[in-house]
Protein backbone atom coordinates (compact mmCIF):
# COMPACT_ATOMS: atom_id res chain seq x y z
CA UNK A 1 0.00 0.00 0.00
CA UNK A 2 1.21 3.65 -0.68
CA UNK A 3 -0.44 7.10 -0.41
CA UNK A 4 0.22 9.87 -2.49
CA UNK A 5 0.14 13.68 -1.17
CA UNK A 6 -2.93 15.90 -2.84
CA UNK A 7 -0.30 17.80 -5.17
CA UNK A 8 0.34 14.50 -6.76
CA UNK A 9 4.05 13.18 -5.51
CA UNK A 10 3.72 8.96 -4.26
CA UNK A 11 4.42 8.67 -0.89
CA UNK A 12 5.70 4.88 -0.24
CA UNK A 13 4.12 3.88 3.17
CA UNK A 14 6.23 1.68 4.46
CA UNK A 15 9.20 4.41 4.51
CA UNK A 16 6.73 6.56 6.77
CA UNK A 17 8.29 7.55 10.18
CA UNK A 18 6.96 6.48 13.54
CA UNK A 19 5.39 9.21 15.38
CA UNK A 20 5.96 9.13 19.60
CA UNK A 21 2.48 7.93 20.59
CA UNK A 22 1.95 5.52 17.79
CA UNK A 23 5.67 3.63 18.64
CA UNK A 24 4.63 3.56 22.41
CA UNK A 25 1.34 1.91 21.44
CA UNK A 26 2.80 -0.37 18.95
CA UNK A 27 5.44 -1.62 21.64
CA UNK A 28 3.31 -2.27 24.49
CA UNK A 29 0.84 -4.25 22.09
CA UNK A 30 3.60 -5.81 20.40
CA UNK A 31 5.27 -6.92 24.30
CA UNK A 32 1.35 -8.11 25.62
CA UNK A 33 1.45 -10.70 22.13
CA UNK A 34 4.29 -12.01 23.71
CA UNK A 35 3.12 -12.18 26.98
CA UNK A 36 -0.11 -14.18 25.58
CA UNK A 37 2.00 -16.81 23.81
CA UNK A 38 3.64 -17.37 26.99
CA UNK A 39 0.56 -17.15 29.93
CA UNK A 40 -2.11 -17.97 26.75
CA UNK A 41 -5.71 -17.45 28.54
CA UNK A 42 -4.37 -16.94 32.11
CA UNK A 43 -3.71 -13.43 30.84
CA UNK A 44 -6.70 -12.67 28.12
CA UNK A 45 -9.09 -14.12 30.35
CA UNK A 46 -9.61 -11.49 32.83
CA UNK A 47 -8.80 -8.44 30.73
CA UNK A 48 -10.80 -9.64 27.35
CA UNK A 49 -13.97 -7.66 26.84
CA UNK A 50 -17.01 -9.73 27.94
CA UNK A 51 -20.39 -8.12 27.47
CA UNK A 52 -21.51 -10.44 29.96
CA UNK A 53 -20.00 -8.40 32.35
CA UNK A 54 -20.75 -4.61 31.27
CA UNK A 55 -20.03 -2.96 34.72
CA UNK A 56 -16.23 -4.71 34.35
CA UNK A 57 -15.23 -0.66 33.50
CA UNK A 58 -11.01 -1.82 33.15
CA UNK A 59 -12.18 -4.37 30.39
CA UNK A 60 -12.97 -1.42 27.96
CA UNK A 61 -9.52 -0.07 27.66
CA UNK A 62 -7.16 -3.58 28.14
CA UNK A 63 -9.34 -5.86 25.09
CA UNK A 64 -7.70 -2.92 23.42
CA UNK A 65 -4.05 -4.50 23.89
CA UNK A 66 -5.05 -8.24 23.74
CA UNK A 67 -4.41 -10.03 20.25
CA UNK A 68 -5.40 -13.71 19.25
CA UNK A 69 -2.32 -15.31 20.24
CA UNK A 70 -3.39 -18.27 17.42
CA UNK A 71 -3.25 -15.34 14.70
CA UNK A 72 -0.48 -13.46 14.53
CA UNK A 73 -1.83 -11.49 11.31
CA UNK A 74 -4.27 -10.35 13.68
CA UNK A 75 -1.71 -8.37 15.46
CA UNK A 76 0.19 -7.23 12.57
CA UNK A 77 -2.73 -5.83 10.36
CA UNK A 78 -3.90 -4.21 13.42
CA UNK A 79 -0.23 -2.02 14.17
CA UNK A 80 0.26 -1.85 10.57
CA UNK A 81 -2.75 0.44 10.21
CA UNK A 82 -2.17 2.43 13.64
CA UNK A 83 1.23 3.28 12.04
CA UNK A 84 -0.07 4.16 8.42
CA UNK A 85 -2.80 6.29 9.28
CA UNK A 86 -2.09 6.60 13.21
CA UNK A 87 1.18 9.15 12.55
CA UNK A 88 -0.52 11.78 10.51
CA UNK A 89 -3.11 12.16 12.48
CA UNK A 90 -0.46 12.61 15.41
CA UNK A 91 0.98 14.94 13.26
CA UNK A 92 -2.36 16.84 13.65
CA UNK A 93 -3.13 16.72 16.80
CA UNK A 94 0.05 15.95 18.71
CA UNK A 95 0.57 13.21 21.42
CA UNK A 96 -1.65 14.02 23.94
CA UNK A 97 -4.87 14.46 21.59
CA UNK A 98 -4.54 11.56 19.87
CA UNK A 99 -3.70 9.13 22.62
CA UNK A 100 -7.31 10.55 23.90
CA UNK A 101 -8.37 10.22 20.63
CA UNK A 102 -7.65 6.32 20.50
CA UNK A 103 -8.70 5.59 23.79
CA UNK A 104 -12.03 7.65 23.49
CA UNK A 105 -12.37 5.63 20.23
CA UNK A 106 -11.26 2.16 21.57
CA UNK A 107 -13.89 2.71 24.78
CA UNK A 108 -16.40 3.76 22.21
CA UNK A 109 -16.24 0.50 20.07
CA UNK A 110 -16.43 -1.61 23.40
CA UNK A 111 -19.49 0.03 24.27
CA UNK A 112 -20.87 -0.25 20.87
CA UNK A 113 -20.77 -3.99 21.20
CA UNK A 114 -21.95 -4.53 24.48
CA UNK A 115 -25.24 -1.89 23.73
CA UNK A 116 -25.57 -4.18 20.44
CA UNK A 117 -25.13 -7.83 22.89
CA UNK A 118 -27.99 -6.37 24.79
CA UNK A 119 -30.27 -5.31 22.24
CA UNK A 120 -29.62 -8.65 20.74
CA UNK A 121 -29.58 -10.45 24.27
CA UNK A 122 -26.32 -12.60 23.93
CA UNK A 123 -22.75 -12.54 25.35
CA UNK A 124 -19.36 -12.59 23.48
CA UNK A 125 -16.10 -11.29 24.18
CA UNK A 126 -13.98 -9.04 22.20
CA UNK A 127 -10.08 -8.60 22.06
CA UNK A 128 -8.13 -6.37 19.80
CA UNK A 129 -7.52 -3.02 18.98
CA UNK A 130 -9.22 -2.75 15.51
CA UNK A 131 -12.23 -0.67 17.32
CA UNK A 132 -9.71 2.55 17.84
CA UNK A 133 -8.08 1.49 14.65
CA UNK A 134 -11.21 2.08 12.93
CA UNK A 135 -11.64 5.42 14.46
CA UNK A 136 -7.98 6.55 13.25
CA UNK A 137 -9.36 5.31 9.87
CA UNK A 138 -12.69 7.56 9.95
CA UNK A 139 -10.43 10.67 11.52
CA UNK A 140 -7.95 9.58 8.38
CA UNK A 141 -10.95 10.20 5.50
CA UNK A 142 -12.36 13.56 7.36
CA UNK A 143 -9.08 15.04 7.58
CA UNK A 144 -7.18 14.33 5.15
CA UNK A 145 -10.28 13.60 2.91
CA UNK A 146 -8.76 14.32 -0.40
CA UNK A 147 -5.78 12.45 -0.10
CA UNK A 148 -5.06 9.68 -2.70
CA UNK A 149 -4.83 6.18 -1.36
CA UNK A 150 -3.94 3.04 -3.51
CA UNK A 151 -4.36 -0.28 -2.18
CA UNK A 152 -3.61 -3.66 -3.68
CA UNK A 153 -7.41 -5.06 -3.86
CA UNK A 154 -7.21 -9.02 -3.12
CA UNK A 155 -2.96 -8.28 -3.01
CA UNK A 156 -3.02 -7.89 -6.99
CA UNK A 157 -4.94 -5.35 -8.45
CA UNK A 158 -3.95 -1.77 -7.56
CA UNK A 159 -6.89 0.45 -6.52
CA UNK A 160 -7.04 4.43 -6.20
CA UNK A 161 -9.26 6.37 -4.45
CA UNK A 162 -9.97 9.56 -2.27
CA UNK A 163 -9.43 8.79 1.54
CA UNK A 164 -12.78 10.12 2.18
CA UNK A 165 -14.28 7.51 -0.43
CA UNK A 166 -11.98 4.92 1.52
CA UNK A 167 -13.52 4.72 4.50
CA UNK A 168 -17.01 5.06 3.34
CA UNK A 169 -16.65 1.88 1.38
CA UNK A 170 -15.27 0.63 4.78
CA UNK A 171 -18.12 1.60 6.76
CA UNK A 172 -20.62 -0.12 3.94
CA UNK A 173 -18.92 -2.81 4.23
CA UNK A 174 -18.87 -3.59 8.00
CA UNK A 175 -22.31 -2.71 8.21
CA UNK A 176 -23.46 -5.24 6.04
CA UNK A 177 -21.06 -8.01 7.70
CA UNK A 178 -22.45 -7.33 10.77
CA UNK A 179 -25.93 -7.56 9.99
CA UNK A 180 -25.44 -10.60 8.05
CA UNK A 181 -24.71 -11.98 11.32
CA UNK A 182 -21.12 -12.97 11.22
CA UNK A 183 -19.86 -13.64 14.39
CA UNK A 184 -15.92 -14.57 14.39
CA UNK A 185 -14.96 -10.47 13.59
CA UNK A 186 -16.03 -7.33 15.89
CA UNK A 187 -17.61 -6.02 13.09
CA UNK A 188 -20.11 -3.69 15.67
CA UNK A 189 -16.51 -2.59 17.32
CA UNK A 190 -15.17 -1.20 14.07
CA UNK A 191 -19.07 0.57 13.20
CA UNK A 192 -18.58 1.80 16.66
CA UNK A 193 -15.41 2.72 16.51
CA UNK A 194 -16.03 4.69 13.53
CA UNK A 195 -19.26 5.90 15.03
CA UNK A 196 -17.19 7.49 17.89
CA UNK A 197 -14.66 9.06 15.73
CA UNK A 198 -16.91 10.90 14.07
CA UNK A 199 -19.22 12.41 17.33
CA UNK A 200 -15.55 13.58 18.60
CA UNK A 201 -14.32 15.31 15.54
CA UNK A 202 -17.86 16.91 15.37
CA UNK A 203 -18.51 17.72 18.51
CA UNK A 204 -17.56 21.92 19.65
CA UNK A 205 -13.74 21.90 20.76
CA UNK A 206 -13.11 20.76 24.52
CA UNK A 207 -16.66 18.63 24.42
CA UNK A 208 -14.49 15.66 25.28
CA UNK A 209 -11.50 16.75 27.09
CA UNK A 210 -10.99 15.09 30.67
CA UNK A 211 -10.70 18.60 32.15
CA UNK A 212 -13.78 18.04 34.11
CA UNK A 213 -12.66 15.08 35.65
CA UNK A 214 -10.85 15.89 38.18
CA UNK A 215 -7.44 14.44 38.71
CA UNK A 216 -7.85 12.33 35.40
CA UNK A 217 -7.74 15.83 33.46
CA UNK A 218 -4.83 16.90 35.94
CA UNK A 219 -2.44 14.48 35.03
CA UNK A 220 -3.64 14.38 31.42
CA UNK A 221 -2.70 18.45 31.05
CA UNK A 222 0.69 17.30 33.06
CA UNK A 223 1.78 14.49 30.59
CA UNK A 224 0.28 16.72 27.41
CA UNK A 225 2.39 19.67 29.24
CA UNK A 226 5.75 17.43 29.54
CA UNK A 227 5.72 15.95 26.06
CA UNK A 228 5.29 19.61 24.68
CA UNK A 229 8.22 21.27 26.78
CA UNK A 230 10.45 18.02 25.73
CA UNK A 231 9.64 18.75 22.02
CA UNK A 232 9.96 22.96 22.16
CA UNK A 233 13.43 22.02 23.80
CA UNK A 234 14.28 20.19 20.91
CA UNK A 235 13.43 22.04 18.22
CA UNK A 236 15.32 24.96 19.71
CA UNK A 237 19.16 22.67 19.92
CA UNK A 238 18.10 21.86 16.24
CA UNK A 239 17.29 25.41 15.18
CA UNK A 240 20.76 26.50 17.50
CA UNK A 241 22.42 23.55 15.47
CA UNK A 242 21.17 24.55 11.95
CA UNK A 243 21.97 28.10 12.83
CA UNK A 244 25.75 26.91 13.60
CA UNK A 245 26.55 24.09 11.39
CA UNK A 246 23.91 24.47 8.55
CA UNK A 247 20.60 22.32 7.58
CA UNK A 248 23.55 19.87 6.20
CA UNK A 249 24.51 18.72 9.43
CA UNK A 250 20.94 17.29 10.63
CA UNK A 251 20.16 13.59 10.19
CA UNK A 252 17.18 12.61 8.28
CA UNK A 253 15.53 11.64 11.54
CA UNK A 254 15.86 15.26 12.68
CA UNK A 255 14.46 16.74 9.81
CA UNK A 256 11.34 14.85 9.90
CA UNK A 257 11.20 16.12 13.41
CA UNK A 258 11.44 19.64 12.67
CA UNK A 259 8.81 18.56 9.56
CA UNK A 260 6.49 17.18 12.06
CA UNK A 261 6.50 20.19 14.66
CA UNK A 262 5.92 22.65 11.58
CA UNK A 263 2.84 21.29 11.06
CA UNK A 264 1.85 20.62 14.22
CA UNK A 265 2.52 24.37 15.05
CA UNK A 266 0.36 25.43 11.76
CA UNK A 267 -2.65 23.93 13.25
CA UNK A 268 -2.43 24.67 16.78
Amino acid sequence: MYQKTSYGRPSIGFGRPWTPMVRILILVNGGIFLAELLFGDALIHPFRLDTSHPLHLWRYFSYLFLHDPLNVWHLLFNMFALWIFGSDIEDRFGPGKFLHYYFFTGVGAGISVVLVDLVLGRSSYVIGASGAVFGLLLAFGVLFANRMITMLLFFVLPVTMRARTFVIIFGVVEFFAGVSGSTTVAHFAHLGGMAFGLLYLKAPEGTFSFGGFGRIGSVRTKIEQTLSNRDDRRMDDLLRKVNDQGIQSLTEEEKQFLHRMSRRKKWQ
